[in-house]
């Protein structure tokens, strides 16, 4: 999908509302959740003060602001054993992030091409720095987030191919396609629409 028949399907879906069920905790509470040691999850739960309230949230696509070059560079500086596709820096230009369904006051969806700052050598992204080599190659690189950590589109920057790829067993077996075109109406195809 080129860029510009991308805009205008982000276009053609106006913003929703949904009316949730949201769980309220005071503040005293988080705070001695979040100490060392915590508290066992069965005491969050039941803790005097924890509430349901309705609330109205709002859903929209919300397409990053364009990168700088300079920010792009930078990326690049600091992994300069890679490269980047001249179509994905080109929609680095037009677009940094793509949030399809984002929660309008965090502006994140559950999953979503995440701002060239964020995107990270994929064995990194999914295990940590520490993770065994052997695991995925260094050429793949995580341009995606996902709310629960379980999968990212991943990039070989040398061949310039898209995947989808699982922590559970990070691999080339679920191809996106070779361009920003096909990375696009992937993106599109997959938007997971908010439901009430």
């Amino acid at each position: 999908m080129k860029f510009d028949a991308f805009l205008n399907q982000v276009a053609s879906e106006p913003e929703r509302t949904i009316r949730r069920t949201v769980r309220t905790t005071p503040p005293q509470v988080l705070e001695q959740a979040a100490r060392p040691g915590g508290m066992r999850l069965t005491d969050f739960l039941s803790a005097p003060g924890r509430q349901a309230e309705q609330r109205e949230i709002r859903y929209a696509h919300i397409l990053g602001a364009p990168a700088s070059p300079g920010t792009v560079d930078a990326w690049l500086r600091q992994r300069p054993s890679l490269s980047l596709p001249a179509d994905l820096r080109a929609l680095l230009t037009q677009v940094n992030g793509i949030h399809l369904w984002a929660n309008v006051e965090t502006g994140r969806s559950y999953v979503g091409l995440a701002p060239v700052e964020e995107w990270e050598i994929a064995r990194v992204k999914m295990y940590g720095a520490e993770a065994d080599r052997d695991l995925l190659d260094d050429r793949f690189v995580a341009i995606s987030y996902n709310q629960d950590g379980a999968s990212f589109i991943a990039i070989d920057v040398v061949s310039g191919e898209y995947f989808l790829m699982d922590t559970a067993g990070p691999d080339t077996t679920s191809p996106i396609g070779s361009s920003v075109e096909d990375l696009l109406e992937w993106i599109w195809q997959n938007r997971i629409a908010p439901k009430s």
